[in-house]
Formats: C-alpha cells, structure tokens, sequence
C-alpha cells in the first residue's frame, strides 16, 4: 500500500512537472520569431476575425510566433466588420496587404473576375470571390487570390501588383517570406 502511494505522489509530480515544462516551452521564443517580427517591421499587414478559421490556420503556421504577427482584428464582438477594415476595403479573412505590392510568378495567365459579381461570361468561381471594390485574379497554382485596384504589370512570367493590392487566404509561410525579401525562414 506505502508502494503504491509512493509511486502514485511521483506519477503526479512528474505530470505537474511536465505540464509546466509545456506551459514554459509554449511561452519561450518561437522558431519563427524573427520572421513574424520582420512581416511586421515591412509594413506587412495581416487582416483577420477571431472567429475566422481560415485566420486560424494562418496563425497556427507561425506556432509560438504568432503573437509578433502584423495582426489587425477586423471583427466587431457582434462579428460585423470594424471601421478600421472597412475603411482597408478589406472583404474577407485572412487579408494580407504588402508595403510594396505583391508579387506572383506563373506562366499561366490567371482567371480574373470583374469588380462586380455576376458578369456575363465569367467562371463560376467569380461568383464567389468577386470583390464589389476590386478586379479579383486567380492564378492556377495558388490557393489564394489577389484583389487589386489596378491591372498587374506583367513582365515574362512575374506578375506585380502595385501597392494597395491584397490577397485573400491563407498564405504559404515562403510567399510571405519573398514578398518581403526575408531569406532566413527555418526549413
């Protein structure tokens, strides 16, 4: 019985234990700190909801380093869309916005939508991601698109969208990290 309590007391020491080496090591820098520091010293913007799962996932690619993310929250605690957001023209989560423009590289011309929903001709797919502000580009490789105020300067197979452009998804850790020239990312 004095065996059993023994090892029972040192089963308990031993999961407070670990739980608060877990706790500390969630705290402690992140491998991505640096990265998620310089999106942010860029003038890189991150526009998102807290209800957003797509935002979510967006975060959880940075892990511990999320908390240094240029991170704007866009929603109200009613989930409606604050002024700061809609004042960005921001339409959906996540957002990105670059200090620079963005820039894609595909030697496939994109889809693109018109401003306004619903034109004659177009793909099914603009239905659902038109803007009401932006033409919206939609390039066979990428999981996001790119909604734009103007038309993208194309030279060979680079794509550049001036300054004001956005993307709309979730972003691959290595676009973020080129479209601010950081050439450090982890592997």
């Amino acid at each position: 019985m004095k065996t059993k309590f023994i090892i029972f007391v040192i089963a308990v020491i031993l999961l407070i234990g670990g739980l608060g080496f877990l706790v500390n090591k969630s705290q402690g820098p992140g491998k991505l700190d640096d990265f998620a520091k310089a999106l942010k010293s860029n003038d890189a913007v991150f526009y998102g909801a807290f209800w957003c799962p797509h935002c979510m996932e967006q975060k959880t690619l940075f892990s511990n380093s999320k908390k240094y993310l240029p991170y704007v929250e866009c929603s109200n605690p009613d989930q409606s869309m604050n002024k700061t957001c809609t004042d960005a023209k921001v339409e959906s989560y996540p957002t990105w916005m670059f200090k620079d423009g963005i820039t894609i590289t595909s030697k496939d011309n994109p889809t693109v939508c018109q401003v306004k929903p619903g034109v004659a001709g177009e793909p099914a797919i603009c239905a659902q991601v038109s803007s009401q502000y932006y033409k919206t580009w939609l390039f066979p490789g990428y999981q996001f698109s790119i909604k734009s105020p103007t038309d993208p300067v194309k030279t060979g197979d680079v794509w550049k969208f001036e300054k004001g452009a956005q993307t709309q998804g979730v972003l691959p850790l290595e676009f973020l990290a080129q479209e601010i020239g950081y050439t450090n990312l982890p592997k």
